[in-house]
């Protein structure tokens, strides 16, 4: 299946002017954007760096600890895993606490 694109021509791309004046205009606007970008500069704060840091520590953990999984599942078939509902509850309190509060509430 072939469509026609409409506005488009198979001719080559006009040219630039080859005037000596748009060479030299050309010349003077590199040189000033060479210029501008030699005297800027990016410094990487204290912080930045070190958030930079805990974010590369932080890729290489994995997200699912299998040892506790592990232990977790052992003690479960053996029947002698322990479930706090006080311990529960309190860390639903905590969690609750720091979610944002609901305006229409």
């Amino acid at each position: 299946m072939s469509g026609k694109i409409s506005g488009v021509s198979n001719s080559p791309p006009a040219s630039a002017p080859s005037s000596a004046g748009a060479r030299a205009a050309a010349t003077a606007s590199q040189t000033s954007s060479a210029t501008s970008a030699a005297a800027d500069s990016v410094q990487i704060t204290d912080t930045a760096s070190h958030l930079a840091t805990v974010e590369q520590a932080l890729s290489e953990v994995p997200v699912i600890n299998q040892g506790r999984v592990a232990e977790i599942s052992d003690a479960l078939a053996a029947g002698t895993y322990e479930i706090s509902p006080d311990r529960i509850a309190n860390q639903l309190l905590l969690f609750e606490r720091l979610l944002p509060q609901d305006p229409a509430e």
